[in-house]
């Protein structure tokens, strides 16, 4: 699973996670307006049941894209598991329960979707068994219906035999189907009234929606606030259908003795799929009490007006309420809800680290704590400074993105050596090597014509190369990071502490990359000679060394750089450190960090 992979698994799991109280809350929402707007008529009502199950789709559908485009771990629920799994001694618990959510979700909504479709399935085989209907006079009263109505298409009329209930489907074309016992047993003026109630479905386009009704409640199986809604709608349209009708035929009465006898006759049927529209669904009795009224009230929309600011209250403002707010780079929330003390990085452990800051050399600095993503440590992290050879990591998570074929031939060329002035950390012109020597060389010992190489060899060339390196900052949410070239070569290869550690810890989910910047040394064959390189930093190799990542770095305008994600220091740590004066200074610092981590001041 790549990295996006990844990120969206967790979006959508979280999404589906925090949709069980946010449901929850709809529902409350709704079930109070809907007692506000219990004397209104069914068309308010059926207007707010279905702005309540559309925010249900569209809560998680806008979670993700928040869970996508901000780091989802900001919320409680994510920090709980979290601290929890840290506990338990567990750290990828979390990645278990996201990929176990999502898997469940997917089987869910693959059984509800084949429940969808065998419903399809059985509207089509219905519509294909009925027969033409032999009287002209019923379809000329059903378009003269259609036409009162507004309704342009044509409406066909057929008669089933396996029917208990009149029955309509299509949207485009629509179709009405009548049961052919139904033709002796209920009086024309009757059926005209039934049928005037198929005519009010069709032009409301009932079938359509119920149709996305049920792709709603396929995508939300699991929430009985969906199943709620999606029932209350159905029988506040069939209240909404039968007001249309009534209009229609001028006799509300009329009506409701239709659907009397017809629930009469329907006493003892089965239920069929709910794909299409019925004239007997929703709750018959009050269906025909409202009928039954000396008066049937317009719609009057002013009532929805303190429904719906309910409503948006609700959704709009409580969910932020318990959400907390994005973290800033020392790792303390902006604004909202104070994180708890267990959520919060360990107070002595920032305590003693912060007394490094007058030993520490390099003048920009970040040590974040990889199980929580809380910053330990941070100095001038935020400065936009050169990163020298720390692009190198951007450039090979470009390439990887790719899947390139990792035994594809890589030829170093003049253009990859000229370009590069007078670096010494160079490859021969004519020497070829498979790509993965060429990302390893890149990586372990900061080759910088291996690099260039990389990007020379991208597909479309450098050009395409440098506008996917921009597509990948974004991606990454390095708001302060430039790239210019692939070797970090230029001055104008510039971001923060902070952005390279949103960097080491993207460039860590890479197995290549991870793999590449921690062999100490490997022997690779040039032009027939085998040849040694050595990894750059001088830690990687060392005994009680445990080294996840690590990426070195050096110009005169970046100074010393060096990152390391450490193993072994009784928690999983990563270090930034830009811009030392000396060659051995964020070795020391290093050295110094480490050691605090170790000491009985960090437990």
């Amino acid at each position: 699973m790549n990295a996006f992979s990844w990120v969206l698994v967790k979006a959508v799991g979280w999404a589906l996670l925090h949709f069980v109280w946010k449901g929850v809350l709809i529902g409350l929402a709704t079930a109070l307006s809907m007692r506000l707007l219990r004397g209104a008529s069914p068309q308010c009502r059926y207007a707010l049941l279905c702005l309540s199950l559309l925010l249900c789709f569209g809560v998680p559908l806008l979670d993700v894209y928040q869970y996508v485009a901000a780091a989802p771990d900001a919320t409680v629920a994510a920090a709980v598991i979290t601290v929890l799994a840290q506990r338990l001694g567990m750290p990828a618990v979390v990645e278990h329960v996201m990929l176990s959510v999502v898997t469940a979700w997917l089987l869910g909504v693959t059984v509800m979707t084949c429940r969808l479709a065998a419903g399809l399935v059985w509207v089509h085989r219905i519509r294909n068994v009925g027969r033409s209907w032999a009287d002209a006079k019923w379809q000329a009263y059903v378009s003269g219906l259609a036409a009162d109505c507004g309704i342009s298409r044509k409406i066909t009329l057929r008669v089933a035999p396996d029917l208990s209930g009149p029955l309509t489907v299509g949207w485009w074309r629509p179709l009405v189907l009548v049961p052919a016992a139904l033709l002796t047993q209920i009086p024309p003026d009757l059926l005209e009234a039934l049928l005037a109630h198929e005519v009010a479905h069709i032009k409301r386009v009932d079938y359509l929606v119920n149709l996305l009704q049920g792709v709603v409640e396929a995508l939300l199986f699991y929430h009985p606030v969906v199943w709620w809604l999606s029932r209350r709608i159905r029988i506040e349209r069939e209240l909404v259908a039968d007001n249309l009708a009534a209009m229609l035929i001028q006799e509300p009465r009329r009506l409701a003795l239709a659907l009397e006898r017809l629930g009469m006759l329907q006493a003892a049927s089965a239920m069929d799929p709910p794909i299409a529209q019925w004239a007997r669904g929703g709750r018959l009795l009050d269906r025909i009490k409202w009928l039954s009224r000396s008066d049937v009230r317009p719609s009057n929309r002013k009532m929805l007006i303190p429904a719906i600011a309910l409503c948006l209250t609700v959704f709009c403002v409580v969910p932020h309420v318990f959400r907390l707010a994005p973290a800033t780079h020392d790792g303390t929330a902006q604004a909202g809800i104070t994180p708890a003390p267990a959520l919060i990085a360990n107070t002595a452990t920032k305590r003693s680290l912060q007394g490094l800051l007058g030993v520490i050399e390099s003048n920009h600095v970040v040590v974040v704590d990889d199980n929580s993503g809380k910053v330990l440590l941070r100095k001038s992290a935020d400065d936009v400074v050169p990163i020298a050879s720390l692009t190198k990591l951007m450039t090979a998570m470009v390439v990887l993105d790719t899947e390139p074929d990792m035994n594809r031939t890589i030829h170093i060329d003049r253009a990859d050596t000229e370009s590069l002035l007078h670096s010494r950390t160079g490859l021969p012109i004519g020497a070829s090597l498979p790509l993965r020597e060429v990302l390893q060389l890149a990586l372990m010992s900061s080759n910088n014509s291996a690099a260039y190489a990389l990007a020379h060899n991208y597909p479309g060339g450098l050009p395409v190369f440098r506008i996917a390196m921009r597509a990948k900052i974004a991606a990454l949410r390095l708001k302060h990071t430039t790239i210019d070239e692939p070797t970090g070569l230029s001055p104008l290869n510039t971001s923060t502490a902070s952005d390279v550690a949103l960097m080491a810890d993207a460039a860590a989910r890479y197995p290549a990359i991870a793999r590449y910047t921690t062999y100490s040394s490997d022997i690779v064959r040039i032009n027939g000679k085998r040849v040694e390189y050595r990894n750059t930093n001088p830690f990687v190799g060392q005994k009680d060394w445990d080294i996840a990542l690590s990426k070195t770095g050096f110009t005169n305008e970046a100074g010393r750089c060096l990152i390391m994600r450490l193993r072994s220091v009784g928690k999983n740590v990563t270090m930034v450190l830009l811009d030392a004066d000396q060659a051995a200074s964020p070795t020391r610092d290093a050295i110094n960090i480490r050691r605090m981590l170790l000491s009985g001041k960090s437990a």
